[in-house]
């Protein structure tokens, strides 16, 4: 079969992709997930804004629309569900820089983007949680907490090109921030700096604690539209939209690190090492699969809501 150049250029950059991106929060599948339940929720006049700014996104053609659909709603739908993945695929794109690194290298401000930075702080807000007493840790900033409200807030109201670039990144944060452990970080004593939202904590099967979360929602990364569209089905099904669906952030980010202390810290004090991770308890991963079904659900209600509302 013949492979046109243009085909052949985004075949590579989806496979630089592919090899260079490691799994962040939910992984793939479980914000693919989050942003068909949003887009399913929208109302018509939301929906055609965020279909036109996601058209006009830099990464539209490149990223976007790899595989979509041919007929327009559908792929209008598509990308904007592989945009809520955006912000986790540029930690491995050497066209942005990582700016919380102390030899930092800027790259050069292409266009249809405000900065190159990865801004990878603005993913999680490490609420400080002290079960053994440890002395609190001050969460940093900026972080999900400062930004994700700057952004709904402006995005109805900013220039094109602003709302363009903060839409993906509302899409991410709003799911990164039902993944409990995107929400705290457990300081103990022993661990006096705080498990980075368990990223510190090791756990049978042979990963960290936040990993684990992470691909709560995935059967093995399948993240095609035919498992995105069962799964929002299911959850749908499983956790219908509350009458009142909470819009602040800041409450979510309460809410998570709460889950994360009744749900998630379940096995004691340990925090394990690569070579003796900690056992957890039986039944562990079925309450966590429960958990994340339910989490991935409220997202998608709530990334609907706040679009409904600032772009209506």
């Amino acid at each position: 079969m013949l492979v046109s150049s243009n085909m052949r250029k985004l075949l590579s950059f989806a496979l630089i992709f592919t090899l260079a991106a490691p799994a962040f929060a939910w992984d793939a599948t479980g914000h693919r997930i989050i942003a068909a339940i949003a887009y399913d929720r929208l109302t018509p006049k939301a929906r055609a804004r965020v279909d036109a700014l996601i058209r006009a996104h830099p990464d539209y053609t490149t990223m976007f629309i790899l595989n979509a659909p041919e007929e327009p709603a559908a792929r209008a739908r598509a990308a904007f569900i592989a945009a809520a993945v955006w912000a986790d695929n540029i930690k491995g794109d050497r066209r942005f820089y990582d700016e919380s690194r102390q030899d930092a290298q800027p790259t050069a401000v292409l266009p249809g983007y405000p900065d190159m930075k990865r801004h990878t702080h603005w993913h999680y807000y490490d609420t400080p949680i002290t079960p053994d007493g440890a002395k609190k840790v001050k969460a940093p900033s900026p972080s999900a907490l400062s930004e994700l409200p700057r952004m709904i807030d402006e995005i109805g109201k900013a220039p094109e090109a602003t709302a363009v670039y903060d839409l993906p990144w509302i899409e991410h944060i709003t799911g990164d921030l039902a993944q409990p452990l995107h929400c705290v970080s457990r300081v103990l004593k022993s661990m006096p700096k705080g498990d980075a939202g368990g990223n510190g904590v090791f756990v049978n099967p042979g990963r960290n604690l936040h990993s684990l979360w992470d691909g709560a929602a995935s059967a093995g990364r399948d993240s095609n539209l035919e498992y995105v569209n069962k799964y929002e089905a299911d959850a749908t099904a499983a956790h219908l939209a509350p009458a009142r669906v909470e819009r602040k952030p800041k409450k979510w980010i309460e809410e998570g690190a709460k889950i994360a202390q009744l749900d998630v810290y379940t096995f004691g004090l340990e925090t394990g090492t690569r070579d003796h991770p900690v056992d957890l308890p039986t039944g562990y991963v079925e309450i966590m699969r429960r958990v994340a079904q339910e989490r991935i659900a409220v997202a998608g209600y709530r990334l609907a809501a706040v679009l409904n509302q600032q772009l209506r």
